[in-house]
């Protein structure tokens, strides 16, 4: 199967036409984003810096992988709230040379008395701060496994960037400095952490300097010793010191015994569309997947926009809960747990789902006249639990290279942003801890809904590749129900007004940008709406990658939601 023939808008078209800002001219800043053309090669990250060294990287003759390799270490100098080399990562990586489509699942592994269990809220009488919260890194050692299997450079070459970026400093840009903020208590905890991010005792101002000499030293002495001086060295003793003295329960072994795994991903389809997601210990395959499956006995384009019908709505929302409550109860790691992964990707359990949909329409009593009346005053933000779920800060790679080699690839702190707060010779940890899963067993990854997905052709060479953090799986499947559902452009379909529930399936939390008339058929159907800002950045950030049916362009996106950037050659 060819790639769709997706519509084009006068808002890609003007991008298009215009020439593209580059990376180096951009800020990490929200707002709208151009759209990237080039012929070669591209890139989508969270910040434009990043974009711009994996650029580099590519026009000096590396591949796809070299190129994540750097910007991974990068990202965690120059955005430090959203993932940090003591964390995880898992992604989908494309090698054009064999034809080979595999999974990286170097997640964070919990601690053999994790407090988690299988609960996503966090644990009672535990802390933001507490070393309880911190499970055991998989970022360093899956980096090694990728350098080793695709890696054309060596090691030492992927830590330039970021050691140059924390020696000499970045500008302090508004969406760090609002996270740090937001975070003064977790980092004000500790005094490592304090005397790195506020030495005056406040956070640095927009536009000041942020220098990072300690992390600085720290990511020289990786480069140099390599990856046991995180899984055995001196770092990794100091590492297991800290986190043990601020509450938390690890050992020097479980670091080194980590194992990053190479495994198959999922398969499924929307549309035509040949689809390929993370596996379990994800959610996000599955999750995804289930969307598709039950949205394939809808006819979403009869029935309107989500954003102009009140039915498509209604009926994405019930297939989102759908998935989400079979792919939460089911998903575990597959070292510990069988998980029925064909029965729940079934077309046939999709299309009793599709039924169960059906079945269950509430009865809408009102009139067309009274649809379309203004929706009465409504409160924005009302508490709610699950509310734990949006709130993941995490970074997400797409990179395609001129060999035709295609990255996928999040890596993340987890949880809270700074994890929790603590920093390690000025390395930040995570706090993954809090994430599902089991302390026991023969497989411990944390369960995460981190959706690195590829569309590919009937050859199995991608077309399409995007990824998200902050309710990421939700925000991957809206943007291909938007372009293989609804036929719209990459932009478009990433900048299109998002929603989540809050794990019941009579509350909706959406973006403002929906009309009133499409709010009152919600409501008109026992809907609770909690409108949200316009452009929520806890719902997800798309970075995508698209290449034309005739080979010949890749376009690339960065949503508008967060500071990205894309931009090819």
């Amino acid at each position: 199967m060819k790639a769709p023939v997706l519509n084009s808008t006068l808002a890609a078209t003007l991008a298009f036409c215009l020439v593209t800002p580059t990376a180096e001219a951009q800020r990490p800043e929200q707002g709208a984003k151009p759209v990237a053309e080039a012929r070669r090669a591209m890139a989508s990250s969270s910040h434009p810096e990043v974009t711009q060294a994996i650029l580099d990287v590519l026009a000096d003759g590396g591949n796809a992988v070299d190129a994540m390799l750097t910007a991974i270490p990068l990202q965690h100098v120059i955005e430090p709230q959203m993932s940090t080399l003591a964390g995880g990562m898992g992604g989908l990586i494309y090698w054009a040379e064999t034809g080979e489509l595999i999974y990286l699942d170097a997640e964070l592994d919990h601690t053999a008395n994790a407090p988690a269990a299988r609960s996503m809220a966090r644990p009672a009488g535990v802390g933001t701060t507490s070393g309880r919260r911190i499970g055991v890194p998989g970022t360093v050692p899956g980096m090694a496994a990728a350098a080793a299997r695709y890696g054309s450079r060596p090691w030492a070459t992927y830590f330039g960037p970021a050691i140059e970026a924390a020696s000499d400093g970045f500008p302090m840009y508004s969406f760090l400095y609002g996270e740090m903020s937001a975070a003064y208590e977790r980092i004000g905890a500790h005094e490592a952490s304090k005397a790195k991010w506020m030495p005056d005792g406040f956070v640095p101002p927009v536009g000041d300097v942020v220098r990072q000499p300690e992390l600085a030293n720290t990511l020289a002495r990786l480069a140099e010793e390599g990856p046991s001086y995180f899984t055995d060295g001196e770092w990794a003793e100091r590492f297991v010191a800290e986190t043990n003295r601020t509450g938390g329960d690890i050992t020097l072994g479980e670091l080194s015994n980590y194992e990053p795994r190479w495994v198959k991903p999922l398969e499924f389809e929307y549309r035509g569309a040949r689809l390929r997601g993370a596996p379990p210990a994800s959610t996000a395959g599955i999750l995804n997947g289930m969307i598709f499956n039950i949205l394939e006995h809808f006819d979403l384009e009869a029935m309107g926009h989500y954003t102009e019908s009140a039915e498509s709505l209604w009926v994405i929302r019930r297939a989102y809960e759908q998935a989400r409550h079979f792919s939460a109860s089911f998903t575990a790691d597959p070292r510990t747990a069988d998980v029925p992964t064909d029965l729940l990707l079934s077309p046939s359990f999709g299309e009793h789902l599709a039924n169960v949909i059906n079945a269950g329409e509430p009865i809408v009593v009102e009139h067309a006249a009274a649809m379309k009346k203004a929706p009465t005053v409504r409160e924005a933000g009302h508490p709610d639990p699950y509310r734990a779920l949006m709130h993941t800060d995490t970074n997400h790679l797409v990179i395609v290279d001129q060999q035709g080699n295609w990255v996928s690839m999040t890596h993340t702190v987890y949880g809270d942003t700074f994890g929790t707060g603590l920093t390690v010779d000025g390395v930040g940890v995570n706090s993954g801890n809090t994430f599902p899963g089991t302390g026991k067993g023969l497989g411990r990854r944390v369960i995460t809904p981190f959706p690195a997905l590829m569309a590919v052709r009937d050859d199995g060479t991608p077309w399409l590749a995007l990824g998200s953090p902050g309710l990421s799986s939700r925000a991957v499947a809206l943007t291909l129900i938007n372009m293989l559902g609804y036929g719209m452009a990459p932009y478009d379909a990433v900048d299109a007004p998002r929603f989540q529930g809050y794990g019941r399936y009579d509350s909706l939390h959406i973006e403002s940008r929906i009309p009133d008339d499409v709010l009152a058929g919600l409501e008109a159907r026992g809907v609770d709406v909690d409108l949200s800002a316009p452009y929520n950045w806890h719902m997800g950030s798309i970075q995508l990658v698209m290449e034309s049916e005739d080979g010949g362009t890749l376009t690339g996106v960065a949503d508008p939601r967060r500071g990205g950037h894309a931009e090819g050659y």
